[in-house]
């Protein structure tokens, strides 16, 4: 499986990484994308949520969205129109749809003249997010997934309750529904059928339905990014304070029929924020364009 990694090594910006060679593509970061009137809270170059269109590449870099293109290559930053943290993307029908998780709510924003609404699961729709400056997020909504219509948001809730999955009908602008998960601590939404999954961070496995899948590559690792179909890769990294995540390397847990089949290691990139499968489909995204490089993985990790 192909993947591609947004890391928590400053130097970096993206990274290719192939499950079964071993090999990862890492691109370097630049300065230009950097997110320099954000807030001390987390690093200026903090790239985390990833998704694409036909051409582009998007990264959300706290703030501002990163544009690269087909080749890899930075093309733009868009300044300013996100989170200051921001956690996942998506792409939709020409909108970037994105967690504010600092707001409490996800935001569209329109790629061809950059409007903006935004939604929030007490406040409903909204055009402007003045209403919801706050110091302690609520609902710490950190991934997002769009298929045939609704978008799936999650609430992780801050480990005080069960996470939740809330449903939104983009038809009739309501609530579809709202499903408590069996996690407390939940990142990433997988959605097949009618079946939800997430990663159950604290603790250390993958819920998919009614099956529990412990999935970490050792004991006290920090579960985040999720991607695949029907082998699913997930990232696990040592917990530690935020400001040495940039540090070492992430295991690549690859699972398949509700077991583990190996764990890769990928050095040199940091924690993992964020993992979209780019070689086929995709549980985790639903993006309907496939991945814009389909360059080589040219630098060996082994």
């Amino acid at each position: 499986m192909k993947l591609a990694i947004t890391p928590s090594n400053e130097d970096l910006v993206l990274v290719l990484f192939d499950t079964d060679s071993k090999k990862a593509l890492k691109i370097k970061s630049d300065k230009r994308g950097y997110n320099k009137n954000a807030d001390d809270t987390r690093p200026v170059h903090r790239p985390f949520g990833i998704t694409w269109n036909k051409d582009n590449i998007f990264i959300a870099n706290r703030k501002n969205l990163l544009v690269y293109d087909s080749n890899l290559n930075f093309s733009d930053n868009i300044e300013n129109i996100l989170d200051e943290n921001t956690h996942q993307i998506t792409f939709y029908k020409n909108n970037i749809i994105s967690t504010m998780t600092r707001k409490d709510c996800i935001k569209f924003v329109n790629l061809k003249h950059y409007s903006s609404v935004f939604f929030h699961p007490e406040k409903g729709w909204l055009d402007r997010t003045k209403t919801l400056d706050h110091f302690e997020e609520k609902f710490h909504i950190n991934s997002v997934v769009v298929k045939d219509g609704f978008v799936y948001i999650m609430l992780h809730n801050g480990g005080e309750n069960y996470s939740e999955i809330l449903v939104l009908n983009l038809q009739t602008k309501a609530v579809e529904k709202r499903v408590r998960t069996k996690a407390t601590c939940a990142h990433g939404i997988y959605l097949n059928g009618d079946m939800l999954g997430t990663l159950n961070t604290k603790e250390e496995n993958l819920i998919l339905g009614s099956n529990i899948i412990r999935c970490s590559a050792w004991k006290d690792k920090f579960l985040r990014g999720i991607a695949g179909e029907k082998q699913i890769a997930v990232a696990n990294f040592l917990p530690q304070q935020r400001r040495y995540r940039g540090h070492g390397g992430s295991y690549i847990s690859i699972l398949e029929n509700n077991n583990v089949k190996k764990h890769c290691y990928v050095d040199n990139i940091g924690a993992v924020n964020d993992m979209r499968r780019i070689d086929g489909k995709d549980f985790c995204h639903h993006n309907e364009y496939k991945f814009p490089y389909t360059g080589d993985f040219v630098n060996d990790i082994n």
